[in-house]
């Protein structure tokens, strides 16, 4: 399972999380196998100007991803995850990539809600 995690700089686990999928300036990409970290890379954000929020969940999609943990998303981005089979989670409390993951491996990090999805643009 690749399990992607919007954030601002290039820590690793110890990264701090983005506030929102669009505007994160990496992606963290974690490969867990039964519950054990196999491996953590960073990816810069192209961003998705250009190709709008489609462009956004390509460039995700092309990480390998099937799980997408973020604290915001807007809701054509999500239905455009949710239908090229991303899972995408919900969580506003914990503040790095490890405290994350931790909670996600724990089975405590639930799938997105849409009322959790923004209704603005970003």
């Amino acid at each position: 399972m690749t399990i992607i995690f919007p954030t601002m700089k290039e820590d690793g686990l110890g990264a701090k999380r983005g506030a929102h999928f669009g505007k994160a300036t990496f992606y963290t990409a974690v490969d867990v196998i039964d519950g054990i970290v196999q491996e953590v890379s960073v990816h810069k954000n192209p961003g998705h100007v250009t190709g709008g929020c489609a462009n956004a969940v390509s460039n995700i999609q092309a990480l390998g991803a099937n799980t997408l943990v973020v604290s915001g998303i807007g809701a054509d981005p999500l239905k455009k995850f949710l239908h090229v089979g991303i899972d995408v989670y919900f969580d506003d409390k914990n503040d790095t990539v490890e405290d994350a993951l931790r909670d996600f491996i724990a089975g405590k990090t639930a799938k997105i809600n849409p009322d959790h999805s923004c209704e603005h643009h970003h």
